[in-house]
């Protein structure tokens, strides 16, 4: 009875990532029918196209995949034509190549394949990546690893929003989510220069890494036996970014000048300015860094293993997800290692009074709000169609998630720091 009731949980994790992974393909269809009705006959509904085509077009033919050309070559491929910034009905997502040009080197073996089986073998790589990266967190975070414990971390995060989209949208997040728990799990034992390398990599998508990588190198501040990780990763990036400039000259300044527009189609807000205004908003957002700061430089000296390690490249990640200008549920990859973090800490935090308990569970509850609601809606397509209106409604608790996470570790950021004992090599 005992082992079949441990069964249970890892077999309801599992019913609730069928539901979730049915909830993301079916807002995929509507999405798609919505673009169809606007004029766009849907090819390429796909994050990983704009990226392929740019690296196709620079590596074949030496085309900036930056230019308005290939743009225009981008949005014909992802939504059957160009954008018209006259039609009010048209996206404002331009779709461009707008990531740092060193990726192409990672999508450079992929350029003579048929998209449809890049976009196959993509889908399966960030799958696993997503597996992957709750596996090393766990290790990181010292969660208890036993096989149904495991088990159900990893069909609860494939449940979340942000992994069931992010995988089906073939979402770079993704893989930049496991390239960072990857150099942490590395960190910890001791290949640094391996690190650093990851570290490099991930900076393909810069808005999600500066404020982590800023922390590690906080921590690699102790040069003697650290200094390998700032140096390769410094190494790594200088030869991404001149290995770019070789192929295409100048083209800092193209992906630059690319900001402003990727800022105006998220929207350029935070849910902390959206809850609080742009004042109170900001007034928030200095208070959490202020908080970061105090628990990076606790862990400063600490080994990667420590609970103030964990505890500050968890929080590290959570504020990038609150900082970071876009309500994109699929940043919030970055969250796993907190959640983690909250599931190890329950106790300590449950001891720590009413207010500490009243965080935690809303933590909680801003994601199972979309578990919830999204298993309800893919139900009732069994029994009927439903509003197409209805289906926004998992999202609405997104721009609070990664507020009310930072607010549960906040009581564990205040309270005095862990020492590691007497005679533990740091």
């Amino acid at each position: 009875m005992r082992s079949s009731g441990k069964h249970i949980v890892p077999v309801l994790a599992f019913i609730l990532a069928l539901l979730m992974w049915g909830y993301c393909a079916h807002t995929r269809l509507l999405a798609g029918q919505r673009l169809t009705a606007s004029g766009f006959p849907e090819r390429n509904f796909s994050d990983l196209f704009p990226r392929w085509l740019g690296t196709r077009e620079l590596l074949l033919d030496g085309r900036d995949p930056y230019s308005p050309q290939v743009t225009k070559e981008i949005q014909r491929g992802y939504y059957g034509r160009p954008i018209d910034s006259h039609r009010e009905t048209d996206p404002i997502d331009q779709q461009g190549f707008a990531y740092p040009l060193f990726v192409v080197f990672l999508l450079a073996p992929t350029i003579h394949l048929p998209f449809t089986v890049v976009k196959l073998l993509f889908t399966l790589v960030l799958l696993a990546c997503a597996v992957w990266t709750v596996l090393l967190w766990i290790q990181v975070i010292g969660l208890e690893n036993r096989r149904d414990n495991v088990l159900t971390c990893i069909l609860l995060t494939l449940a979340a929003i942000p992994y069931a989209s992010g995988v089906q949208y073939q979402q770079f997040s993704v893989f930049v989510a496991f390239l960072l728990a990857a150099a942490v799990r590395v960190l910890a034992a001791k290949r640094f220069v391996l690190a650093g390398c990851l570290l490099a990599i991930a900076t393909i998508k810069p808005q999600l890494t500066v404020y982590f990588i800023g922390c590690l190198l906080l921590w690699s501040g102790r040069w003697r036996s650290r200094k390998r990780l700032a140096i390769s990763f410094f190494t790594v990036l200088a030869v991404l970014i001149l290995a770019s400039e070789v192929l295409l000259p100048d083209w800092p300044f193209e992906f630059l000048a690319g900001i402003p527009r990727y800022l105006r189609y998220t929207q350029a807000t935070t849910g902390v300015h959206e809850l609080f205004g742009s004042v109170g908003g900001t007034i928030v957002l200095l208070f959490l860094a202020a908080l970061i700061a105090l628990a990076s430089w606790r862990a400063k000296s600490d080994i990667v293993d420590s609970d103030d390690f964990g505890l500050a490249i968890s929080s590290v990640l959570v504020f990038t997800c609150i900082v970071i200008p876009s309500l994109a549920p699929h940043n919030q990859v970055l969250l796993v290692p907190a959640y983690l973090l909250l599931a190890k800490e329950r106790k300590r935090i449950w001891e720590g009074g009413r207010i500490a308990r009243a965080l935690w569970v809303g933590a909680w509850l801003t994601l199972i709000w979309s578990w919830v609601v999204g298993a309800i809606l893919v139900t009732s397509l069994v029994f009927h169609r439903g509003s197409s209106g209805l289906w926004d409604l998992p999202l609405a608790t997104n721009p609070l998630i990664p507020i009310t996470v930072f607010a549960a570790l906040i009581p564990l950021i205040l309270r005095k720091s862990s020492r590691a004992a007497p005679g533990v090599q740091r």
